[in-house]
């Protein structure tokens, strides 16, 4: 009788250590929300500046004086936008819908500052309707930026912020009430000093109201309300490391805080991520004596790694010429960014290996998942353990030049250094330089180094906040078209 109790004793206390086992790892620190986790999936999106600028001749910031008569787009074609966007696997594009000079794409009700008053459709046209209804039926998600400063109304004597926060409040008011669905929205801080919290306090409001699942970009005086930061400059590289945490409270004079905005801060008070923005120009608006000097797919792909590669989202430039249309060069190219991702990442050279760990959780969360393919499952260490070392046996060598890992972004930063080694034997092991002592990881980091090698790849993961909890880890071979 007794040592039947003993029996019952020792399964119950077997299966409870079993289903603690099985249980996930608790978040730690400040973890994403829905729009966020959505916004890091995009990976790639678009930017499209189009307005006055784009007729003036060497002009990217205009004084807001400028003629309204002088927009005509001759062909203007939203849905070539669009199908370049599909091409290119990119899943959202942010329209210009007002810029700095004051200009607006749509025909206000607040301003005659606009499309109403140009030659374009004898001032009958809405390029605002055109690009969302284009994006709309191509299955392509559309955005907006509405540039918080101003520069035409500021031209007014009578100019106020309290006026101008009711006039822009208006403005965001139609767009995000008469054109469907909008993902993201765009507040530049450039100029825009003067607008302090409360102003964006009602601002905020108007998005999350008619717009619940829309990101809001903010700078400066907006950063309670963001969901995504600016990463602190205007190169689409994002720093190394680049925590998608800030204190979003100590960041007020942007150009003080570069690095702070460029890498994040590891113990930051607010989940915000950095939005790597770059032109595939020199200049943000078109300008014809820039044809031959777009970006190549090359360079998009060093900038691609740099950005999404670093825990980032890109936010790349295409800006449409005086026809209305994205130049074939810059479509292209774009286009040979995404054959490049698709080839390099195509096949993880470790599927198939035999997976190792020195500290495996147990039930579901077991190393194999880092290379199963699947987007629901990961691989968890101990709750009790900082650090792990998982290890690949291939079977047979490979030859990769590339290296992709992704944490679990939901359970917030948890590993804070990292390495990975190789070896041909799983004895004698020599640790990739550019993959040495590396520390954030977030949604996406990618590396790049001299071909290598190896039957067997180690990742060491050596600080960390909490357990590892690590979704997918590979290593490839990168396209012959960027070599």
């Amino acid at each position: 009788m007794m040592m039947k109790n003993w029996k019952t004793l020792f399964a119950f206390v077997f299966f409870t250590l079993s289903v603690s086992a099985q249980q996930a790892p608790k978040p730690v620190g400040v973890t994403p929300n829905s729009r966020q986790i959505d916004w890091y999936n995009q990976e790639i999106i678009a930017f499209f500046h189009f307005g006055l600028n784009t007729f003036e001749e060497f002009v990217n910031e205009g004084d807001g004086k400028t003629t309204t008569a002088l927009f005509n787009p001759t062909a203007l074609d939203c849905n070539q936008w669009a199908r370049t966007l599909k091409a290119a696997g990119i899943p959202n594009g942010i329209l210009t819908a007002k810029h700095a000079d004051g200009f607006c794409l749509w025909p206000s009700e607040y301003t005659d500052y606009c499309v109403k008053n140009s030659s374009w459709k004898g001032g009958k046209g809405d390029v605002v309707k055109e690009f969302a209804d284009a994006f709309n039926n191509n299955g392509v998600r559309a955005s907006v930026y509405l540039g918080p400063h101003d520069r035409h109304e500021h031209l007014s004597p009578l100019y106020n912020t309290t006026d101008y926060r009711d006039y822009y409040a208006h403005q965001l008011t139609e767009l995000m009430s008469n054109y469907g669905p909008m993902w993201e929205t765009w507040w530049d801080g450039a100029g825009a000093d003067e607008l302090t919290t409360p102003i964006y306090t009602k601002w905020a409001e108007i998005v999350r109201r008619l717009q619940p699942q829309c990101v809001i970009f903010g700078t400066k005086n907006s950063y309670r309300f963001a969901d995504v930061r600016w990463n602190g400059n205007e190169t689409g590289i994002a720093g190394d490391p680049c925590w998608s945490t800030i204190d979003s409270l100590s960041i007020r004079d942007e150009w003080k805080h570069i690095k702070e905005l460029n890498e994040g801060q590891l113990e930051g008070n607010a989940y915000i991520p950095a939005e790597s923005d770059v032109s595939i120009r020199p200049s943000w608006f078109y300008h014809a004596e820039e044809d031959n000097m777009v970006k190549s797919t090359k360079e998009l792909w060093d900038i691609y790694c740099k950005s999404v590669g670093r825990n980032s989202v890109l936010l790349l430039n295409l800006p449409p010429d005086r026809k209305g249309l994205i130049h074939p060069i810059d479509s292209a190219n774009v286009v040979g960014l995404r054959k490049v991702i698709n080839e390099t990442f195509k096949t993880n050279l470790l599927e198939g290996a035999s997976v190792t760990s020195r500290n495996p959780r147990g039930g579901i969360y077991k190393a194999s998942n880092m290379i199963d393919k699947s987007s629901k499952t990961y691989y968890a260490s101990k709750d009790n353990v900082t650090t792990d070392e998982i290890t690949f046996r291939m079977k047979s060598p490979k030859t990769f030049d590339c290296l992709m890992i992704q944490e679990v972004i939901e359970l917030g930063h948890r590993t804070t250094e990292w390495s990975v080694d190789y070896s041909s034997d799983g004895k004698s092991w020599i640790t990739i330089p550019e993959a040495t002592n590396k520390q954030s990881i977030g949604h996406k980091w990618i590396l790049r180094f001299s071909p290598i090698t190896a039957k067997y790849v180690r990742l060491r993961i050596t600080k960390g906040k909490a357990c590892p909890a690590i979704h997918t880890f590979g290593v490839y071979k990168q396209s012959s078209l960027v070599n």
